[in-house]
């Protein structure tokens, strides 16, 4: 049987920010205007906002 859990309005506020700053993110790496290297560091920081938040 599968366990569901409710998500929050907060959560899925900080999900929705998530994936919009990872979409802008690779965009803006699309272009051009950001290095592959920048891309890489902002990955890692929208990866990190979400990590404290993260329960088992």
């Amino acid at each position: 049987m599968v366990e569901r859990r409710s998500i929050s309005s907060a959560q899925k506020q900080q999900e929705a920010a998530r994936i919009w700053l990872s979409y802008y993110n690779r965009v803006l790496y699309e272009k051009g205007i950001i290095s592959e290297q920048e891309r890489n560091r902002m990955t890692l920081q929208i990866d990190r906002r979400r990590q404290p938040s993260q329960t088992p």
